[in-house]
């Protein structure tokens, strides 16, 4: 038997796929498939070509959900192919309510919406981001090793010859100087702030990371931004699958990726659930006045699921208006200050040949 190649599991895209072609298949022939047929269609889909590693458990979903014995939900948890306890939580409410029909187009699409606007903010930042590194990675270079080549040779025949030079150049020196005498400085600065990113949500430094980027207005619009965003598109996907309301804001607390906003939600959950109305619950949630009206008018109406889905579109291409203005701050940062710098760095590099050549004349 050779060693097969092919995915371990399902990622992101995999799991909407999923879940959308489960959907497909329960909603197709005006809602007549059984659960049983269209759990066997789908996993059947997610057996061959690129998923053929994963046949064997999507073959245990299929016996245990046609066998009767084992809920869907608990088949995909038992499967241990990727599936997040969120949407787990959402299948597991729909199915005891029997509203999965209505709940996993919902799920579907919250899912989508969290994931595209990921990749979006990604694709927006890593541009100016990796520019930047780039000019700073450039600037250094210039200052380490292109400008010894033309100054050192000057000095080495007429240490004065320094001061006869214009200042920009004799500071970019002393910099060149400094920093060759103390080549760890910028490996350690650059270590230090690779590990603060990677280890900024462990205990010692999360406190930290989450005031800097709540008091970082730039940042704070754009955390807040993407979690109401998530969050009125996972309310209705929670609320329509039959799941009590303090359970859906107990849940939402597992849908955000925000450590603070997670401990508003589960402090919402508590309070919704010791008798506290559901609107007055989520006030203290640092959300724009449009949710909680959305909240109030849906218990008034008994339609959460529906006024919060009407705020979707325009949360929405808020969260794109946010993604813009951070992408648009770092292109300054890197063109006001990044880019300077390193077009002074090389203009030291090559009017310093013009000065040294001077001194050689004489």
């Amino acid at each position: 038997m050779g060693i097969q190649f092919g995915k371990a599991g399902f990622n992101t895209a995999d799991r909407i796929d999923f879940f959308k072609t489960l959907s497909g298949w329960m909603n197709s022939g005006a809602g007549q498939m059984s659960l049983g047929e269209a759990v066997a269609n789908t996993t059947q889909g997610f057996s061959q070509e690129e998923y053929a590693t994963l046949a064997p458990q999507m073959s245990m979903i299929e016996r245990d959900v046609a066998g009767g014995q084992t809920p869907l939900y608990q088949a995909l948890a038992m499967a241990n192919v990727g599936f997040k306890p969120q949407e787990l939580a959402i299948v597991e409410a729909a199915e005891k309510g029997n509203q999965l029909r209505q709940a996993l187009p919902a799920l579907v699409e919250a899912l989508e919406v969290e994931s595209s606007g990921r990749r979006d903010l990604m694709s927006k930042m890593a541009g100016p981001i990796i520019i930047g590194v780039m000019l700073i990675a450039l600037s250094i270079g210039v200052l380490i090793f292109m400008l010894p080549m033309v100054i050192q040779p000057v000095l080495d025949r007429n240490a004065e010859a320094l001061m006869k030079f214009p200042f920009i150049l004799r500071l970019f020196w002393y910099t060149s100087v400094w920093l060759r005498a103390n080549p760890m400085v910028p490996i350690v600065l650059v270590g230090v702030l690779a590990t603060g990113l990677l280890l900024r949500n462990t205990p010692l430094l999360q406190p930290h990371w989450i005031r800097f980027t709540m008091w970082w207005n730039v940042t704070r619009k754009l955390i807040l931004g993407f979690n109401a965003m998530v969050s009125v598109f996972f309310i209705p996907a929670l609320v329509r699958s039959g799941m009590p309301t303090y359970m859906v804001l107990e849940q939402m607390a597992y849908c955000v990726n925000h450590p603070l906003i997670r401990s508003q939600f589960l402090a919402a959950a508590e309070d919704h659930r010791n008798g506290m109305r559901m609107s007055q619950a989520v006030e203290g949630l640092p959300f724009r006045a449009s949710f909680f009206n959305a909240i109030v008018a849906g218990e008034a109406t008994g339609a959460i699921a529906a006024r919060v889905e009407d705020l979707q579109l325009a949360y929405k291409l808020e969260l794109e208006r946010y993604i813009r203005q951070v992408s648009a701050t770092l292109k300054f940062i890197v063109m006001t200050v990044l880019l300077p710098l390193f077009i002074v760095c090389t203009y030291t590099s090559l009017v310093g040949p013009i000065f040294a050549l001077m001194e050689y004349g004489r």
